[in-house]
C-alpha cells in the first residue's frame, strides 16, 4: 500500500510540473479585432468577419486572381509595420515577410498583456511559432538579396523574435500545416516542463498574400464555393481561407503563482499524434483523433466528464466534420450531461497555421466569461453527424457555462499533414484576484516617439476607472517596457490621472505631469504586483512592399 501511495504521489508531482499558466495573450483577427474583449464580443454575437479580397492585393498580381474563390477572413493593412520601433531599416522591412512583421507586434502586445517587460526575462524565454505560408516569397522581382533570404524563411520568423527581443531560450518555427500553432504550444509546454526555459512564447500566424496557394487549395475542392464556412451544418460545403495571428505567454503554473502573475487559464495537458495510414494522405483518421483526446485526458488525470466545451478544428468540410465529431463523441460523450462544441472558423475562416492559437484564445475567453458563444453559420445539424446519446450539442445562442457539464475546455487542431494536436484548459481562481498596492499616487507612460506617447496617453485616459486604478498604476509603470520618451503622472485618483493624461495627449501643460530624462529613474518604489489589461501600444506604421501597389495605395 505504501508503494502504491508513493507512486501516486510521484504521479501527482509529475502532473503538477506539467501544468502551465497562460499569463498573456496578443492577437489579430479579421474585422479589425486586436484584443480579447473585441474578440469576445464578435464571438458572442456570432458575427461573420469574412470579407472580399482586398483590392490592392488583387491588383498586385493583376489577372492571377481571376477564377479563384477570393472571399475569406482577411486582415486590414497587412503591409503596414512600425519598423522603427523594432530598429529595422526601411530596406530590410520591405524584404521582411509581413507575417514576421505581424508576429513582432503581436508578441510585444502579448508580453505587455502579461505585464512582463521582455528584457526582464530575456535569458530564460523560449519562442515557438507555427507558420506555413510563404506567399510573400512570390513578390520578389529580380534576384533576392541577403535580407530577402532571412526575411522569408520559416526559421527566421521565430529567430527574428528572439533576436529583436533578446530571448535566449529554445527558439523554433514549426510547420505541420493547419495544426502548426497548437503543436507549437505543445512543444512550448514540454520545454517548460523539461526546464529548457522559464517563460515561453507560443503562437502562430497566417496571411494570404498571393494567389498561388489559394489556387492550389482550390484544386483540392476543399474551399466553399459560396464563400461561407459552416462547421457542423447541413449546408457545409468547405472552408474559406482566413488570416490571423495569435500569441500566448506561458509559465509553469507554480512559477506564475509564485510571481503573482494574473493567470488567464491553466493548461492541464497537451498532446500530439499522427494519423498514420488513413483513407488518403490528407484524410483525417477517427481512431487517431480519438486516441489523442483520450491520451491527453489520461496524462492530465482527467476524464471525459471534466470537459464542458470543445473548440473543434471544425473546418466545415463534408468529410472532416463528421469524422471529428465521431472522435469527440467516442472520447467525450456521456448521456448524463450536456456539453458543447463549436468552431471559430465560422466567424474568421480557416486561419491555417494560426487557427489553433485563435481557437485556444477563444477557449480561454469561454473559461473567463463562463459562457459558450453561439456557433455562427449554424442552423441544422449535418445529417452525416451522429450525436446519439453523447450529450454533445452545438449552441445556437450564447449560453451560460453550466458547471455540471464539466469544468474544462478542450481545443483540437488537425493538420492536413496528418499531425494532430489537442489541449485541455481549466480556469484559474486567480483571474479575479487583484493584489492591489496600498497606494497609487503616480505612474509612468512611455513610448518610442513623442507622437506615440501622446496617442498612448489618450488610450490610457479612456481606459481608466477608479476600481482598477491601483492595478493600472502597477501595470503601466512596472509591467511595460520603459521606452525613449517617458512622462511621470502624479495623481492620487483615476479622475486626476485622466485629466493629466488628457493634457499629455493634447500637448498641453498640467501640474501633475512632467517629462522624464532618459536616465531619470521612476520616482516610486515598486508596489505589490497587480496586472490589468491596458490598451495596446499605438504602432506608427508605414507601408512596406517589395512590389508597387495599385493606384491610390501607399
Amino acid at each position: 500500500m505504501e508503494t502504491i501511495q508513493s507512486l501516486r504521489g510521484q504521479l501527482e508531482a509529475l502532473r503538477a510540473t506539467q501544468r502551465v499558466a497562460i499569463i498573456g495573450t496578443g492577437l489579430r483577427a479579421p474585422g479589425g479585432i486586436a484584443d480579447r474583449e473585441a474578440y469576445w464580443q464578435a464571438l458572442a454575437e456570432g458575427r461573420d468577419l469574412t470579407n472580399e479580397l482586398p483590392e490592392h492585393r488583387r491588383r498586385t498580381f493583376a489577372d492571377d486572381w481571376d477564377g479563384l474563390l477570393s472571399r475569406g477572413g482577411y486582415l486590414k493593412d497587412v503591409l503596414d509595420f512600425d519598423a522603427k520601433f523594432f530598429g529595422i531599416s526601411p530596406r530590410e522591412a520591405r524584404s521582411l515577410d509581413p507575417q514576421h512583421r505581424l508576429l513582432l507586434e503581436v508578441v510585444w502586445e502579448a508580453f505587455e498583456d502579461a505585464a512582463i517587460p521582455p528584457a526582464s526575462v530575456a535569458e530564460s524565454t523560449g519562442v515557438f511559432v507555427g507558420i506555413t505560408s510563404q506567399d510573400y516569397r512570390l513578390w520578389a522581382d529580380g534576384e533576392p538579396s541577403s535580407s530577402w533570404l532571412i526575411g522569408n524563411g520559416h526559421c527566421f520568423a521565430a529567430g527574428r523574435i528572439a533576436y529583436t527581443l533578446g530571448f535566449q531560450g529554445p527558439t523554433m518555427a514549426i510547420d505541420t500545416a493547419c495544426s502548426s500553432s497548437l503543436v507549437a504550444l505543445h512543444t512550448a509546454c514540454r520545454a517548460l516542463a523539461a526546464g529548457d526555459c522559464d517563460v515561453a512564447l507560443a503562437g502562430g500566424v497566417s496571411l494570404v498574400l498571393a494567389p498561388r496557394s489559394t489556387a492550389e487549395i482550390q484544386r483540392t475542392e476543399a474551399l466553399s464555393p459560396d464563400g461561407r464556412c459552416r462547421p457542423f451544418d447541413a449546408r457545409a460545403n468547405g472552408f474559406v481561407r482566413g488570416e490571423g495571428c495569435g500569441a500566448v505567454v506561458l509559465k509553469r503554473l507554480a512559477d506564475a503563482e509564485r510571481d503573482g502573475d494574473r493567470i488567464l487559464a491553466v493548461i492541464e495537458g497537451t498532446g500530439v499524434n499522427q494519423d498514420g495510414q488513413s483513407s488518403g494522405f490528407t484524410a483525417p483518421n477517427v481512431l487517431a483523433q480519438t486516441r489523442l483526446i483520450e491520451s491527453v485526458l489520461a496524462s492530465a488525470g482527467l476524464t471525459a466528464a471534466d470537459i464542458g466545451y470543445l473548440e473543434a478544428h471544425g473546418t466545415g468540410t463534408p468529410l472532416g466534420d463528421p469524422i471529428e465529431l465521431e472522435a469527440a463523441r467516442t472520447a467525450l460523450g456521456s448521456p448524463r450531461r450536456t456539453w458543447h462544441v463549436g468552431s471559430v472558423k465560422a466567424n474568421l475562416g480557416h486561419a491555417e497555421a494560426a487557427a489553433g492559437v485563435l481557437g485556444l484564445i477563444k477557449a480561454v475567453l469561454c473559461l473567463e466569461k463562463r459562457r459558450i458563444p453561439q456557433q455562427a453559420q449554424f442552423e441544422t445539424l449535418n445529417p452525416r453527424i451522429e450525436l446519439g446519446d453523447s450529450g454533445m450539442t452545438v449552441p445556437t445562442e450564447t449560453v451560460p457555462w453550466d458547471s455540471s457539464a464539466g469544468r474544462c475546455a478542450a481545443v483540437s487542431s488537425f493538420g492536413m499533414s496528418g499531425t494532430n494536436a489537442h489541449v485541455v484548459l481549466s480556469s484559474s481562481d486567480s483571474f479575479e484576484r487583484v493584489m492591489s498596492p496600498a497606494t497609487a499616487s503616480g505612474f509612468l507612460v512611455s513610448a518610442h516617439t513623442e507622437s506615440a506617447l501622446r496617442a498612448l496617453a489618450i488610450r490610457y485616459a479612456v481606459r481608466l476607472s477608479e476600481a482598477d486604478y491601483p492595478a493600472f498604476v502597477y501595470t503601466a509603470t512596472h509591467g511595460r517596457t520603459r521606452l525613449r520618451f517617458a512622462a511621470w503622472i502624479k495623481a492620487d485618483s483615476a479622475q486626476e490621472a485622466r485629466d493629466a493624461l488628457t493634457a499629455l495627449g493634447n500637448g498641453t501643460e498640467d501640474p501633475r505631469m512632467r517629462m522624464l530624462d532618459s536616465a531619470e529613474a521612476v520616482p516610486s518604489e515598486a508596489p505589490a504586483r497587480a496586472v490589468l489589461s491596458l490598451p495596446t501600444y499605438p504602432w506608427e506604421k508605414v507601408t512596406y512592399s517589395i512590389r508597387p501597389l495599385g493606384v491610390g495605395d501607399t
